[in-house]
């Protein structure tokens, strides 16, 4: 079992940003949350970053969405927002989240950004 950066008090903030669904949402989603993703992978550096515990750097997943981000498509995770690239703020960083571009904030909010191709 991996250790999260993530306090409760931030689970908490993510978990009542997503409303208990998963914020990601790709082909076979089980709709609810089971697991905190981390924005900015921790295994590349990002536990050493004080953003990678901010609800910035979070969303709430269900286990085939986490596992689809993880392992089968990194690419167009980059290109969703769902994974942040080391060196960049995920404050910064427009998420599709809900089939639409948001900036996610460190209390738990979201604010709507347009995003051009």
């Amino acid at each position: 079992m991996s250790v999260s950066a993530f306090s409760d008090v931030v689970r908490a903030r993510v978990m009542a940003r997503s409303g208990g669904f998963c914020e990601v949402r790709v082909a076979g989603c089980w709709d609810e949350a089971s697991q905190l993703h981390h924005r900015r992978p921790r295994g590349l550096g990002g536990s050493k970053n004080p953003a990678t515990g901010q609800a910035s750097n979070g969303l709430m997943v269900c286990l085939p969405c986490h596992n689809y981000l993880e392992t089968v498509e990194r690419a167009e995770a980059r290109d969703r927002g769902w994974i942040v690239r080391q060196g960049q703020d995920p404050r910064e960083i427009p998420v599709y989240r809900y089939r639409r571009w948001v900036l996610l904030d460190d209390e738990g909010g979201i604010a709507p950004v347009e995003v051009t191709a």
